[in-house]
């Protein structure tokens, strides 16, 4: 009986020794323990982590700062820094001759649009101040030096200074004529007539432009060329381009006033010897193209003579 107790105690023993573990205690130990490990080691790591983190963050924070504040910097800068030229912004920049802001720069204005002050030859018409812009210097061809071209002529017909009744029916006259012969503008002719309310130079357009005859011919250079008595060419071919030279009623001095000394034939109403009016000489370039310069002039107001006529339009 005791030998059979000690070879069972001899066979468990070993089986103690170098058997398998019972199975409950063997992972309950060891999962308490790595649990315990791994859960320091988890803790260990997520601390260390925590830390790289938090320093990664703050090292993050810190170049995204950097970063951020380079780009205020960059924006900063491009804010206050100096603006891109603009026309139109009102503000006179490099390269720009002027600048009234979008509303006011026009193409036919004083600034254009593009920042440039308005000049004879750039192609815009300046209101007001220029009456055409070709933007060359072909001085036949209408418009020259900013100013257009003007048509003047004599009369094909003649007439009683009673006839016009006024300085209005020796317009009228013109415009006829000028209809009449195609003329362009007829409608805005006008006699070169004075009377005692009015004189011809208050009643006319003061062009910068060229006065012409029908047939081309330069008579003066401008206004200012005309009533100076600058004359090129005498005012002698009517409507239709033929020459006719005359006597011409006129009652004006050679800068446009009213001739004086006369009662202009009772201002264009009357015919007969009992007033007097003065005239001029259509084949002269000199003033005495508007007032002869003779001890005739004034005249009795009873012959029959054309009168001139001037483009206003």
């Amino acid at each position: 009986m005791l030998s059979i107790i000690r070879r069972l105690a001899l066979s468990i023993i070993p089986c103690l020794s170098c058997g398998d573990p019972p199975m409950t205690a063997f992972v309950s130990g060891t999962t308490e323990a790595t649990a315990a490990s791994t859960s320091g080691d988890r803790s260990s790591s997520t601390a260390a982590n925590t830390t790289d983190d938090s320093t990664s963050g703050a090292s993050r924070s810190s170049d995204d700062a950097s970063g951020s504040a380079s780009h205020g910097e960059t924006g900063t800068s491009g804010t206050s820094g100096a603006a891109e030229p603009l026309c139109g912004d009102g503000v006179l920049d490099p390269g720009e001759e002027c600048d009234r802001g979008a509303a006011l720069n026009a193409d036919d204005g004083m600034c254009l649009l593009d920042c440039l002050l308005a000049t004879c030859g750039d192609g815009h018409v300046f209101a007001k101040v220029e009456e055409c812009d070709d933007k060359n210097l072909v001085p036949t061809d209408g418009c020259h030096q900013c100013g257009r071209t003007r048509i003047i002529f004599v009369t094909s017909d003649v007439y009683l200074p009673g006839q016009f009744m006024g300085l209005g029916g020796a317009d009228q006259r013109c415009r006829s004529l000028a209809a009449q012969a195609g003329l362009k503008n007829f409608a805005g002719f006008k006699a070169w007539l004075s009377d005692s309310k009015t004189s011809a130079r208050d009643r006319m357009v003061h062009g910068r432009g060229r006065y012409e005859l029908v047939n081309g011919l330069l008579v003066a250079d401008s206004w200012d060329a005309l009533v100076a008595s600058t004359l090129q060419n005498p005012i002698n071919a009517t409507e239709q381009s033929q020459t006719h030279e005359n006597a011409v009623w006129t009652a004006t001095n050679a800068d446009g006033t009213t001739a004086a000394g006369a009662d202009h034939c009772l201002d264009w109403t009357y015919t007969g010897v009992q007033h007097a009016a003065h005239w001029g000489a259509n084949s002269e370039i000199s003033p005495s193209w508007t007032n002869a310069d003779t001890n005739t002039n004034p005249t009795e107001c009873w012959g029959e003579s054309p009168i001139y006529c001037f483009e206003q339009n």
